[in-house]
This record gives structure tokens, C-alpha cells and sequence, in this order.
């Protein structure tokens, strides 16, 4: 189970940028938040369609709360990824599926980085977050 800092720490770093490379710096920074995952890990069931990079998600249920793992093969996107499960680690499936995702995510200020597949791969993302079936 991965353990992240909490969504108001990684907006207030991520805010704290004044250039889109100290965003780029601090968003790899934060990626080392995130445990690698094993090669069983990333198995076709636990990647994300739709995204640019290689993405796995795989969530677990522990006490009705939600935790989850994932990865990239891509250092932003795993940046990203950290900034993405600060807003639904340890919460459960009905909190996460009552909040608006996509709003929640623009405190990140990470509209330059996203390119319009990225954006994809992040929809995708939510997608999983929120869906019924994990």
C-alpha cells in the first residue's frame, strides 16, 4: 500500500512553482512517492486504456476504505499519478464516486502538462478510480 503525502501538501508544492520546469522538477520529485510494482503487477488487467504511457492501477479494499497502487513507465505521469490518488487514497468507493474528479484535480495547476492524450490517459485514470467494477 502505497503511503502519499495528502492532497493539500502536493498542491501547495506544485503552487509554490514558478516555472513549468520547476513544475516539471517537482512533479518527478513527487514521483518517487510511488512504489514500483512488481512485473505481476503490471498485468493487462491493472493498465489503464487510453493512456500515452504505460499506466497501472490496481486498487484494494481494506476496513469498506480504498487503497491503491499504481505505476508508469513514464516519470511525469508517475508525478501525476501521486497527485491523482492524494485526492481518493484511503477513501470509500461511494466518497469517491460522489466527488467530481476532474474539478478536484485542476488545484493541481497541471493543465500545461497535460497534452490532449495525456488528458486522455488522466480521464482514463478517473474513469477507473470511480468505476463500479474493481
Amino acid at each position: 500500500m502505497t503511503h502519499l503525502l495528502d492532497s493539500q501538501t502536493i498542491q501547495s508544492r506544485l503552487q509554490a512553482c514558478t516555472s513549468k520546469e520547476a513544475t516539471f522538477k517537482e512533479l518527478v520529485a513527487l514521483s518517487k512517492q510511488l512504489e514500483r510494482l512488481t512485473d505481476d503487477d503490471k498485468s493487462e488487467e491493472h493498465k489503464v486504456k487510453g493512456c500515452e504511457s504505460a499506466v497501472w492501477l490496481i486498487e484494494e479494499h481494506i476496513d469498506g476504505l480504498c487503497h491503491f497502487k499504481a505505476d508508469s513507465d513514464a516519470k511525469l505521469m508517475r508525478g501525476v499519478l501521486v497527485a491523482v490518488l492524494s485526492l481518493v487514497q484511503g477513501k470509500s468507493k461511494a466518497d469517491i464516486q460522489a466527488m467530481d474528479l476532474v474539478q478536484e484535480l485542476t488545484q493541481f495547476n497541471l493543465g500545461s502538462y497535460l497534452t490532449s492524450s495525456r488528458t486522455n490517459g488522466v480521464l482514463g485514470i478517473l474513469k477507473k478510480l470511480s468505476s463500479q467494477d474493481q
